[in-house]
């Protein structure tokens, strides 16, 4: 057992190097238990995912067989800006519109929403360490709050326009998708939407209102999204342009 875990271990922590093109890049190979062969670029960094007891010339070929698409994806990844995270910008986008943010200390943590802006008031209990911490929490709170409160009458709305039913509505944060629709009616909505412009959100509440005809993504399916949002595809590309900054909050 201990023999097999050290294996698994340097197996893990395996590197080599993948000459390209342009410029020779160090990649990982990462072993679990998974069926098949992935490679992942992020942040510069080159990962190769292999099941366990995978024969280290699949890999190799995989890697080869991908330089090209490697490499372009890196040199993208190069003349990619870093996002600042919200507390370095000092604003936040709030139903499409830059919103100004500032950090106080207080007797108590809380958000205050004036003419001004936003104020974070974190408690002056809390250390000084966990102040980005508190900052982000207290940020998602009020965010989830103001999405409850926006979402809740839109949805109704396009509902009876639709003529489509629906259960309940439920707010969560996914990294991967803007909201769902599941087979017991429940109409799920990412509470960042509340940081999109109304147009780009109802462009979400139709499309999963939809599903409640279409549990799928059918040309009948993308025909009853267009004939309410006719520019759906612009709101696509708003989300998909705006995404990093609507989620790079930590």
């Amino acid at each position: 057992m201990a023999k097999s875990f050290i294996a698994m271990y340097f197996a893990i922590m395996h590197a080599t190097t993948l000459t390209t093109s342009t410029t020779p890049a160090n990649y990982h190979i990462v072993y679990s238990r998974r069926r098949s062969l992935a490679i992942v670029v992020s942040n510069g960094q080159v990962t190769v995912r292999a099941p366990l007891g995978c024969n280290i010339k699949h890999i190799q070929q995989l890697v080869s067989d991908k330089q090209h698409w490697i490499t372009r994806h890196l040199q993208r990844q190069q003349t990619v800006t870093p996002l600042l995270v919200w507390q370095q910008r000092g604003t936040i986008l709030f139903k499409g519109k830059p919103l100004p943010v500032t950090f106080s200390r207080g007797s108590k943590s809380d958000v205050n929403f004036t003419a001004a802006g936003l104020d974070i008031c974190v408690s002056r209990r809390v250390q000084d360490v966990a102040i980005t911490g508190w900052q982000n929490t207290l940020l998602a709170r009020w965010l989830l709050e103001q999405a409850t409160a926006h979402f809740t009458e839109p949805l109704q709305a396009w509902s009876k326009i639709m003529a489509v039913s629906y259960h309940e509505i439920k707010f969560g944060q996914w990294r991967r998708r803007w909201g769902y629709c599941d087979n017991n009616g429940v109409i799920g909505l990412n509470w960042q939407l509340v940081m999109a412009p109304e147009w780009v959100s109802d462009y979400v509440i139709v499309h999963e209102l939809a599903h409640r005809l279409f549990m799928d993504h059918s040309s009948a399916f993308w025909q009853v999204v267009s004939h309410y949002i006719p520019n759906y595809p612009q709101a696509q590309a708003w989300l998909s342009f705006y995404q990093p900054q609507l989620l790079s909050r930590q």
